[in-house]
C-alpha cells in the first residue's frame, strides 16, 4: 500500500515538472523576442548616430563651398564619415541648397535589416538623419598685420608665411571669390609702414614728395611721429591728423672716411647710384620701405595676389607697434570713407579682428660698421629722440611699451586680437604677445611652417562662423 502511494506521488511530480517546463517554454519565446528587439533598437540607434554625424559633417563642409560645388563636396564628406554596408545599411544622402542660397540641408533615410526577420514579423527598422546649416556667415572685418622684415628670409619663413596667409584666405572664402560682409585688410610692416602713394592728402609735408629723385619716387612710407605730435598711439583719422613723408636722406660723405648706412647720390636726371652697398638692404631715399597696405576688401583673389608679392625687406628693425596701429586704422570706423576700399563699419554693426604675426622681438636695428648708430626708421634717426631715447639698447622697451598700450586700447574698443609668433625663441617677446591676445588660446606660437599654416587655418575657421540650425 505504501509502495503504491509513493508511486502515485512520483507520477504527480512528473506531471507537475512537465507543466513547469511547458510554461517556461511559453515564457521563453517572448523573452527572446524582447531581448532581440532591444538589440535591434540599439543597432538602429547606433546607425542613427553615425548618420547624424555624417550628415552634420557633410552640411558643414558643403556650406563652405560655392553653391555649384556643394553637392559634390558634401557627398564626399558624407561617405567619408559613413561607409555603406555598415550594419547592412546602404543610403544615399539628399543634399540641397535653399532658394536664397543661405542654407544647406542634408537628409538621409534607409532601412536596417533585422536579425529576427520573419520570426518576429519585423523585417527591418527605419534609420534616418537630418542636418541644416546656415551659409550666411556672420560678418567681420579683419586686419592681417604681417612681419615682412629681413629676418623672414631665413629658414623658409617668408615662404611659410605666404602659404599660411593664403590658406587662411582660402579657409574664409572657400570657392567664392567674394563674400558679402567679410572684409580683410593686409598691413605689412618693417621699421615703417607704407600707406600707399595715393594718400598724399594725409601728408603733413606733401612737398617733400617732390624732393625724391625722378627715377626713385616716394614709395608710400610715412613717419610715426612729427615735432610735438605722436601718431602711433591711437586711431585718430587722417581728417584730423597728418603724417610726415618717410624720406631717408643720403649719408654719403657725412662721416669723413667712415661709410654711412645709406650712401647714395642722384644725378640731374634723377638716377640714383648706390655708393655703399650693404647686403640686400635697399639703399636710397626709400630705405627699408616695405609693401603698401591693402585696405579692406572682400576679394579673395586680390588678397592672395597681394600676399604673393611679399619679399623680405632688410634693414630698419621690427616695429610691431607700427603695424598694429595701422592695422587698427584700416578697420576703425573713424576711418570710414577715407580708404580707397571697403569703409570700416561701426563697432556695433560688425565683429572686428586683428591678427598680428612676427618672427622676432621688437628692435631698432643698427648696421654694425656703418654710421650713424641706428638705421633710419619711421622714428627718424636714433639721435632725433622721437622714440623717447637716444640709446639703442633702450629702444626695445620703448617699442614694447607702445605695443602693449595699443593692444589694451584696441581691445577696449571692441576689437579682438589674435597673435602669432613664428620661430620666436625670445621669452620676453612671447610674453608680450600673449598679453596682447584677447584670449590665452588666441596667442599662437608656431615653431615651424607647418604649425604656422595650421594656426592660420584655425584662425580662419574661428572668424568664419558657420551655424548649425538643425
Amino acid at each position: 500500500m505504501i509502495r503504491e502511494l509513493k508511486k502515485y506521488i512520483r507520477e504527480i511530480k512528473r506531471n507537475e515538472d512537465g507543466a513547469v517546463y511547458i510554461m517556461f517554454a511559453f515564457l521563453l519565446v517572448p523573452f527572446i523576442i524582447f531581448a532581440a528587439i532591444a538589440i535591434e533598437v540599439s543597432r538602429a540607434s547606433y546607425i542613427n548616430t553615425q548618420l547624424a554625424y555624417a550628415a552634420d559633417a557633410a552640411a558643414l563642409a558643403g556650406a563652405r563651398y560655392n553653391v555649384s560645388d556643394v553637392q559634390s563636396n558634401a557627398s564626399k564628406i558624407f561617405y567619408a564619415n559613413f561607409i555603406n554596408g555598415t550594419q547592412d545599411v546602404n543610403v544615399t544622402p539628399q543634399i540641397s541648397v535653399s532658394s536664397d542660397q543661405k542654407f544647406v540641408t542634408v537628409s538621409v533615410s534607409g532601412s536596417m535589416p533585422t536579425i529576427l526577420g520573419k520570426f518576429a514579423d519585423v523585417l527591418s527598422l527605419q534609420v534616418h538623419a537630418f542636418s541644416k546649416v546656415q551659409r550666411s556667415f556672420e560678418g567681420f572685418e579683419m586686419a592681417l598685420v604681417l612681419d615682412v622684415t629681413g629676418s623672414m628670409a631665413s629658414n623658409g619663413k617668408m615662404t611659410g608665411l605666404k602659404t599660411a596667409a593664403t590658406n587662411l584666405i582660402t579657409t574664409i572664402y572657400g570657392m567664392d571669390n567674394t563674400k558679402e560682409n567679410m572684409a580683410i585688410s593686409i598691413v605689412p610692416y618693417v621699421a615703417a609702414v607704407n600707406i600707399g602713394t595715393q594718400y598724399t592728402a594725409w601728408l603733413s609735408d606733401p612737398a617733400t614728395v617732390n624732393t625724391f629723385p625722378k627715377k626713385v619716387p616716394w614709395e608710400g612710407c610715412v613717419k610715426a611721429v612729427d615735432t610735438g605730435s605722436v601718431m602711433d598711439k591711437d586711431d585718430a583719422p587722417s581728417s584730423t591728423r597728418k603724417w610726415p613723408v618717410y624720406y631717408t636722406e643720403s649719408t654719403y660723405g657725412k662721416y669723413g672716411s667712415s661709410k654711412g648706412d645709406n650712401d647714395w647720390v642722384a644725378n640731374s636726371n634723377g638716377t640714383v647710384t648706390v655708393k655703399t652697398s650693404i647686403g640686400s638692404v635697399k639703399i636710397g631715399p626709400n630705405r627699408s620701405c616695405g609693401p603698401a597696405i591693402m585696405p579692406l576688401t572682400n576679394n579673395r583673389d586680390a588678397l592672395k595676389a597681394k600676399i604673393a608679392t611679399f619679399e623680405p625687406v632688410y634693414g630698419g628693425g621690427t616695429f610691431g607697434n607700427l603695424g598694429l596701429v595701422w592695422g587698427w586704422n584700416t578697420i576703425s570706423p573713424k576711418w570710414s570713407g577715407l580708404w580707397n576700399g571697403i569703409s570700416p563699419q561701426a563697432y556695433d554693426k560688425i565683429t572686428k579682428y586683428v591678427l598680428i604675426m612676427t618672427d622676432g622681438e621688437n628692435n631698432w636695428y643698427d648696421e654694425s660698421g656703418y654710421q650713424p648708430v641706428g638705421d633710419p626708421t619711421a622714428y627718424g634717426r636714433l639721435q632725433d629722440n622721437l622714440l623717447g631715447t637716444t640709446t639703442i639698447s633702450q629702444t626695445r622697451t620703448k617699442i614694447d611699451n607702445r605695443l602693449i598700450d595699443l593692444c589694451t586700447k584696441i581691445k577696449a574698443a571692441g576689437i579682438q586680437i589674435f597673435t602669432v609668433t613664428f620661430q620666436v625663441s625670445d621669452s620676453q617677446a612671447k610674453t608680450i604677445y600673449k598679453q596682447c591676445a584677447s584670449k590665452a588660446e588666441w596667442a599662437f606660437q608656431a615653431e615651424n611652417s607647418t604649425q604656422l599654416n595650421t594656426f592660420f587655418s584655425q584662425i580662419g575657421e574661428t572668424v568664419k562662423k558657420i551655424i548649425v540650425v538643425e
